[in-house]
Parts: structure tokens; C-alpha cells; sequence
């Protein structure tokens, strides 16, 4: 079964949204979808074993924060003993490796001084080591739901004899584990979203009496959304082609949660207002995961409740 996926990045994208407090904005929720759809809408897994290096503190942070979901509103995979019967089971392995590389730094000292102040200055190096810990981390969900990625993380320390300590291997590590975790959590499991985006507040292109109404309902934003976005479609019935309006009535229908307008706005204004591409790129994405977002929960709430863990 094929996998359908959605990027990790997306609370960047959310985050690249956001707006410097000058700019007027709309406020965003919703859910982003998890990262390997099918296997999100799992009923229920059970995790383990890992192996290599690790591979049970690896098995053991990802256990811990999908289990943290129980605590959430949101529906999603529930974890249970293996003996239970579960869906599928989490498996993996795991690999580190530690590589020490040695060089040389060039330095300068004072060599010679007269009256107080350094007349020659000698060139010497010293000898410094770059440690480069790695992690790689096999995973699979055998049973319903298919799902197979690997995972890899590296870490670096540079020190000298003179100055700097020893990369910590072990701290390196356990970071590494819990930023794999906590992927693996956004893949298995939807995300609450919660952020702002920025409106276009251009009115170029816009008659005196619309970009006067454009302002108007640029500012209006702060006290009252609803309103502000009917402002907009109304200029948007005198102005159909001007990009900035057209831009933010896609705003809208993703603060409003009409994602397939919005992603139908999106298109409209990277024709119309071509500079703003990469915002209405990030737009297009998120609105994309908000809509299997919302899908995706539907149909975990349409599951039959999991009553105990055997744990």
C-alpha cells in the first residue's frame, strides 16, 4: 500500500507565516495531517522490539510520546501490548557511530614586545579533533499500513588543545533519539495547528475609493475577521483580478477552514500576484494537510473505541 505522506516542515510553514505584531493578521486552527497517512489511521500498534545501539531508548521515547497523545483531544493510534493484537507493530534498529578527525588550526602570538607593545608576532598551530556522532535508525510498521523509513541524525563537536571539551557522545545521542521520536510521533499521529498568517496589505493597482475600502478592511481584521473577510469579497466582486485581495480571500477560507477554496484562491493569486510564489506555495501545502488533516480524524473518530492496553 502506498504511504502518503506530508512533510515534517509544515508547523514551519505555520511558522513562516507568522506575521512581525505590526502586520495585521488571521489567526489559524485546525489539525495537520501525520506524516504517513495510513499508517495514522491505524487503530491501534504496539512498539517494539528495537535493536542495535540504542534501539531501546530509541523504542522506549517513541512508545513515551505516542502514548503522551492520550492526553490530547484529538483521536489517534493507540498504543497496546503486542499480544493484543495490535493493527501493526513498530519495530527498528538503530546504528551510532562515533568518528574523531584530527587537523590543525593556525594561531598568532606575541613573540616579542618593546615599551609595552608586541613588535613581532610568531605564527604557530595547535592541534584540534572534530568528533562527528551519528544516528540511523531503521524503522517498520508491519501490518496494515506500511511503513518503513530511516531516520538519520548527526552531531559535531570541534575542540583544541587550547580551548574547547570533548563533544559529550552519549548527550549527542540522546537528543538525536528524542528528535527521531518526536518525527516519528508527527508521522503516526495528526497535529494540532495553531497559528497566524499575514494579510497582503498592498493596494496598488486598486482605484482611490476600493483601496480606501481595501484599507478598511485591512483594519478591520483586528477586532473583527468575519467582517473583514466580506469586506474583501465584496472588493474582490468590483476587482476581480487584483492579486493582494485575491491572495487574502485565500486567508480567509483557510482561517475559516473552506480549504478547497482556499487552495482554489491560492492558484488564482500565483497568477495574479506572482511575487508572493513562495508564500502562496506554503499556503497550497498547508491548506493541503489541514484538508487530510480534517479527513483523517473523521475517520479515526469513526473507529470503535480501544478499551485497555494489556500493558
Amino acid at each position: 500500500m502506498a504511504v502518503q505522506r506530508f512533510s515534517a516542515g509544515l508547523i514551519g510553514l505555520a511558522m513562516l507565516a507568522a506575521a512581525p505584531a505590526a502586520a495585521e493578521t488571521l489567526h489559524v486552527t485546525g489539525v495537520f495531517a501525520a506524516g504517513a497517512r495510513d499508517a495514522s489511521r491505524l487503530s491501534t500498534i504496539a512498539v517494539g522490539p528495537f535493536g542495535g545501539a540504542d534501539g531501546a531508548a530509541l523504542g522506549d521515547a517513541i512508545e513515551r510520546r505516542l502514548r503522551a497523545l492520550d492526553r490530547e483531544p484529538l483521536p489517534h493510534v493507540r498504543v497496546i501490548a503486542a499480544s493484543l493484537r495490535p493493527d501493526a507493530v513498530l519495530t527498528g534498529r538503530t546504528s551510532v557511530g562515533v568518528v574523531d578527525d584530527a587537523y590543525r588550526e593556525p594561531r598568532e602570538r606575541c613573540a616579542e614586545t618593546k615599551d609595552g607593545k608586541c613588535v613581532r608576532r610568531q605564527r604557530y598551530s595547535v592541534g584540534c579533533i572534530r568528533r562527528t556522532v551519528t544516528l540511523r535508525a531503521d524503522l517498520t510498521l508491519d501490518g496494515r499500513g506500511r511503513y518503513a523509513p530511516v531516520r538519520t541524525r548527526d552531531d559535531r563537536h570541534d575542540w583544541c588543545e587550547d580551548g574547547g571539551v570533548p563533544g559529550n557522545v552519549a548527550a549527542s545521542v540522546a537528543a538525536m533519539i528524542e528528535s527521531v521520536a518526536a518525527e516519528t510521533r508527527d508521522d503516526l499521529a495528526p497535529k494540532p495547528a495553531d497559528y497566524t498568517i499575514r494579510l497582503d496589505e498592498t493596494r496598488d493597482g486598486l482605484p482611490p475609493p476600493l483601496a480606501a475600502r481595501f484599507k478598511a478592511a485591512v483594519r478591520l481584521t483586528k477586532h473583527d475577521s468575519a467582517a473583514a473577510c466580506a469586506a474583501f469579497a465584496a472588493i474582490d466582486q468590483d476587482a476581480p483580478d487584483h492579486g493582494p485581495t485575491m491572495y487574502d480571500l485565500a486567508l480567509c477560507a483557510e482561517a475559516a477552514g473552506r480549504y478547497g477554496e482556499a487552495a482554489d484562491r491560492y492558484l488564482r493569486a500565483r497568477v495574479l500576484l506572482p511575487r508572493a510564489g513562495g508564500e502562496i506555495s506554503r499556503g497550497l501545502a498547508r491548506v493541503a494537510s489541514l484538508a487530510a488533516g480534517a479527513e483523517d480524524v473523521a475517520a479515526l473518530r469513526r473507529l470503535p473505541p480501544v478499551v485497555g492496553s494489556g500493558l
